[in-house]
């Protein structure tokens, strides 16, 4: 149990590293409060995944789509594939992790729910092409029920896929 603490720590802190050496991009991230409850011996892993990946999030869709077009915004969405790679492969037994779609604010509650599924089932993909087992990993679309505070629900920010470590 050291053993796994100390590496999933010594992860932690490499991930830590990188994204603030890479923090220098025009790219800002979204820092989303995320709470997971595991049983005894879980907490602390969990917590440790949310909070790696709390920080991380895909933006750059375009308004009613799923494809990312702009370099910088593929760039960030690879990074970020490649950032979370190794933390999906360190998602503890009896959980998986989450990849979230959301959307802006379209005219229909049924296309920002489409969007926003077929967001996260893009980034879901990319993971699984990277080599993350399926079984690690879900995804689902939320619209714009949970959106960015600080921002109008129209913003292109809304238009982004998060991250966290859900039990299955």
């Amino acid at each position: 149990m050291k053993k796994a603490l100390c590496l999933l720590f010594v992860s932690f802190l490499a991930t830590f590293l990188l994204v603030s050496c890479e923090s220098q991009q025009p790219k800002t991230d979204v820092k989303q409060d995320v709470t997971v409850k595991a049983d005894a011996g879980g907490d602390m892993a969990v917590s440790a995944i949310n909070r790696q990946v709390g920080d991380f999030s895909i933006d750059g869709f375009p308004g009613g789509s799923s494809k990312i077009n702009k370099n910088d915004d593929l760039e960030n969405m690879k990074r970020i594939v490649g950032l979370v790679k190794p933390i999906v492969e360190q998602v503890p037994d009896g959980y998986v992790m989450q990849i979230t779609g959301h959307a802006a604010d379209y005219p229909t509650k049924s296309l920002q729910a489409s969007i926003s599924k077929a967001r996260a089932a893009k980034i879901y993909n990319e993971l699984k092409k990277a080599g993350v087992p399926a079984a690690k990993m879900s995804y689902k679309g939320v619209g714009i029920s949970e959106p960015l505070s600080g921002y109008d629900g129209k913003d292109p920010k809304q238009r982004r896929v998060s991250f966290k470590a859900v039990k299955k």
